[in-house]
């Protein structure tokens, strides 16, 4: 039998990395291959990772930073000219972002009667449970774009709406929290048993994350999305972590890391 696993595809912040990739993983779940967030180079990851692009069953974007999302329409070719695709896939994402989308994949000449099968956009909603087989997927809203919506998303009519991904199936539940703007932002799914929290830190210390989950019932912690200051000193977070009783639980994702759970 297959067992649940995470793959990290891409490990990096958003400043482009000789060492690590953009954001994305492929988390295989109850019999199903999701895709969750397309960081370049999604599709050559993908590949080296031997994932079957016909295989993909879902695409889940967290939000539209460039580092999360610039590698979709190359996952797109790979389903077309790799895998020969027939089957439609379907694109979770902000709602922001779905009309954009659905005219970018026209104006890069990815027609459905040229690439043989239909990529259908569908807009998250906080807290609206949707299924993908048998698994079940919670979106949940994050205070990521919080500052830049009232800077400038106002102003532009864009709702800056980024969103962490709660996955349940066969009484299993992981978590992965694309960006956030705090750690508080997990609170809404540390409430019940989470067998694999993988979780940013990018955007605040590791100290305020491994506050908010000191006595959390969670098995596994992976870090991804660390900034590069943070990266160049991974090695000490392992220590850190002990003080919060978090030190067997701890996972420093690399590119092509696999995580069972």
């Amino acid at each position: 039998m297959a067992t649940d696993n995470i793959t990290f595809l891409g490990t990096s912040d958003a400043i482009p990395s000789w060492e690590r990739s953009h954001a994305s993983l492929v988390a295989h779940l109850a019999s199903k291959t999701i895709l969750l967030d397309c960081g370049e180079p999604c599709a050559k990851n993908l590949a080296f990772e031997c994932v079957n692009f016909g295989g993909i069953d879902a695409i889940l974007l967290s939000h539209l930073h460039p580092d999360h999302v610039a590698g979709l329409l190359q996952v797109i070719i790979g389903m077309w000219l790799e895998a020969k695709r027939k089957r439609d896939i379907i694109v979770y994402m902000p709602a922001e972002g779905v009309e954009t989308f659905r005219k970018l994949i026209l104006t890069t000449y990815l027609f459905p009667e040229l690439i043989k099968f239909n990529v259908n956009f569908r807009p998250l909603s906080d807290g609206q449970t949707f299924s993908i087989g048998s698994v079940r997927v919670t979106p949940h809203r994050t205070t990521h774009l919080d500052s830049i919506r009232r800077v400038a998303g106002d102003k532009h009519g864009i709702a800056c709406e980024p969103f962490l991904y709660e996955l349940a199936a066969s009484g299993k539940r992981v978590v992965y929290s694309g960006d956030m703007g705090e750690p508080a932002d997990l609170l809404s799914v540390l409430d019940r048993p989470l067998d694999l929290l993988v979780t940013e830190c990018a955007h605040f210390s590791p100290q305020t994350l491994f506050e908010t989950l000191r006595g959390k019932p969670v098995q596994r912690v992976a870090l991804t999305h660390l900034h590069r200051q943070l990266w160049e000193k991974k090695e000490e977070l392992p220590a850190m972590a002990k003080e919060y009783g978090l030190a067997d639980k701890l996972v420093i994702a690399r590119d092509g890391m696999k995580v069972e759970f």
